[in-house]
């Protein structure tokens, strides 16, 4: 072969490969530099946009192929910096405006027009398959040209100015048994208020679940005559997936003003919020002291004694990438040193992994606190950098801390350097360690972390033990609440207390104690136990989960709503007590007097 042949070659496969680029335009990207933008599409959609270009307020690129646009275009609506991106092909060969794809793309349009009730804002497209015009048009042939059908009419949609004040959309008797053909339902119409999918075949629970959290102006929905609406969990998850449903099946399930109340009015994010006085004293010698010993040579020794054969511990890495526009963001984060031992829900699926990964009792929260990096806390130090909130916790006669800031991996975990040392190829639990986190230099790199912990603490025998101890570790970034109140300073413990701090550390009878605090556990609210002023319908009640039960007594005591607004303030946030207290907070001065216990 000559050389002149070889170049002929490559030329033309370079001209083939350019004839099969898509271009594709971005927007509402601009809070955010040009190469977060590319990275985040790189990281997500696995395609690499080439020839980037600012054109206005658009970012134009190209992908390398069709079926790659159409990877990228599967995160319409992703959220970016703040916003929800928005990706369209244009110029494509098959787009609207080229060959006999446009005479299609203006056949859908008329059809879309047809069904639009401008007045009551309604787009009805319900039994489609008996359509004059989509059958003559042969919409319904085959399954596959049925399959495309829905994506394609939904395409048109987001394109025509007359369908952008759509409110209601009608999607009954089309045979749908999930929403994978109108999935983009959601980003074609976002503020959405009324749905019907009545007379389908969907069975399944989590049929919607694509959809959980994406119509958070979604009010009303109608599934009457599929077959999910029979099972026990339907309405619970109904509810669950659209936090704002008031309607279900034609039936008030929420109270639509109510609901306005709780999540309409703004939030100001505060460094630290404390139930009372005593409270704060308490919590703040109490972290200040925890955190010392965890990040002195004896972490173990000096905090095992707080923890009892029932206490737990876990530790979940949240390894999401904050955009650079988000303050002293970390870029390129590391947590090889957390992945083998997280339990992000979001990212194990096995139950009997998540069961692993929960140290019970001493012993194995000893060998979970040696599984972590040495670290150092700047609480006293900086302490703007630090947030707090602390809640009693009545049910155990205890509270609840929870401590937002961040630390400095100082060293790397005992139980790694030994298993290096040694050449182990197994855990501690005697698994084969497979994990490529474990292995990865760049991934066991020390940085620095920002983190949310989580203790229940309880009272007893005058000093504390600790029953739960949740530790979230994530990528750094600066602190986002508001200008802070006066920081409680913790009182030094100047010398050994009975029961209490030691010099050095802390003592087998665990945290200084609390005067007046020495309450027997036994005197503690049984599990699930409601007080007296939250009493439930037997029915409801004997729906909830004795986490649930739990957390209404926490919010009841809380906010002292009465039993029918705990409720609904647990259910509208998702079961979530950090949400709740957030919704509360924000909306307790528009609530009614009787909204709480007379």
């Amino acid at each position: 072969m000559s050389f002149h042949n070889a170049n002929s070659i490559a030329a033309a496969a370079a001209a083939q490969q350019q004839g099969q680029r898509v271009r594709i335009a971005v927007h509402n990207w601009q809070n955010a530099t040009m190469q977060d933008l590319l990275n985040f599409v790189s990281r997500n959609a696995r395609v690499g946009l080439t020839e980037p270009k600012v054109e206005g307020a658009v970012l134009m690129a190209y992908a390398p192929s069709r079926d790659q646009a159409m990877d990228v275009l599967k995160w319409n609506g992703a959220n970016f910096a703040g916003n929800k991106l928005r990706f369209e092909i244009v110029g494509d060969p098959n787009g609207p405006n080229n060959g006999s794809g446009g005479s299609t793309v203006e056949f859908l349009r008329q059809v879309l027009l047809s069904r639009y009730d401008p007045q009551a804002r309604m787009l009805n497209l319900g039994s489609l398959a008996q359509d004059p015009m989509m059958v003559q048009k042969g919409m319904f042939n085959s399954p596959s040209t049925q399959a495309r059908m829905f994506p394609a009419l939904l395409k048109v949609a987001s394109r025509e100015p007359q369908l952008q004040s759509v409110q209601s959309v009608n999607l009954a008797d089309n045979g749908l048994r999930d929403i994978t053909t109108i999935g983009s339902l959601a980003q074609t119409f976002p503020d959405l208020r009324n749905l019907c999918l009545a007379n389908n075949q969907i069975g399944r629970l989590n049929a919607l679940e694509a959809w959980k959290n994406k119509f958070k102006h979604l009010r009303e929905l109608l599934m009457t005559n599929n077959q999910v609406t029979g099972n026990s969990m339907y309405r619970s998850e109904m509810m669950r997936i659209f936090p704002k449903l008031a309607i279900l099946d034609n039936v008030m399930v929420r109270d639509a003003q109510r609901l306005d109340a709780i999540f309409t009015f703004p939030l100001k994010l505060q460094q630290f919020h404390f139930d009372n006085d005593q409270l704060a004293q308490t919590s703040t010698q109490f972290v200040t002291n925890f955190l010392n010993c965890w990040d002195s040579p004896n972490r173990c020794a000096q905090l095992l004694p707080l923890y009892t054969p029932q206490s737990q511990f876990s530790v979940c890495a949240d390894t999401s990438v904050p955009p650079s526009t988000a303050r002293d963001a970390d870029q390129n984060p590391a947590f090889g040193f957390y992945v083998p031992h997280s339990r992000n829900i979001n990212k194990v699926s096995s139950e009997k992994t998540l069961e692993q990964r929960l140290a019970t009792g001493q012993e194995q929260i000893a060998t979970a606190f040696r599984q972590l990096p040495a670290s150092r806390h700047a609480l006293q130090q900086d302490p703007q950098g630090y947030a707090m909130q602390t809640i009693e916790y009545p049910q155990v006669n205890g509270f609840m801390v929870v401590l937002h800031g961040y630390f400095e991996e100082t060293a790397k975990p005992e139980l790694e350097q030994q298993s290096s040392s040694s050449g182990n190829k197994y855990n501690n639990r005697g698994r084969r360690n497979n994990n490529s986190h474990s292995n990865n230099p760049a991934s066991n790199r020390l940085s620095k972390k920002s983190f949310d912990r989580t203790w229940v603490v309880v009272p007893m025998n005058g000093s504390f033990i600790i029953a739960s101890d949740i530790l979230v570790v994530r990528t750094y970034t600066g602190n986002t609440w508001s200008e802070p109140a006066p920081v409680p300073v913790p009182t030094p413990v100047a010398a050994p207390v009975p029961g209490g701090i030691a010099p050095g550390g802390i003592a087998p009878g665990g945290i200084a104690p609390v005067p007046g605090a020495n309450v027997p556990i036994a005197a503690a609210i049984p599990a699930g136990a409601l007080p007296p002023t939250l009493q439930l319908p037997p029915d409801v009640a004997a729906r909830l989960t004795p986490i649930q039960l739990d957390l209404l007594t926490k919010l009841h005591l809380q906010t002292k709503l009465n039993a029918e607004y705990t409720y609904m303030l647990a259910e509208q946030s998702g079961w979530n007590y950090d949400n709740a207290v957030k919704g509360f907070q924000a909306s307790a001065g528009n609530l009614p007097p009787n909204a709480f216990v007379q």
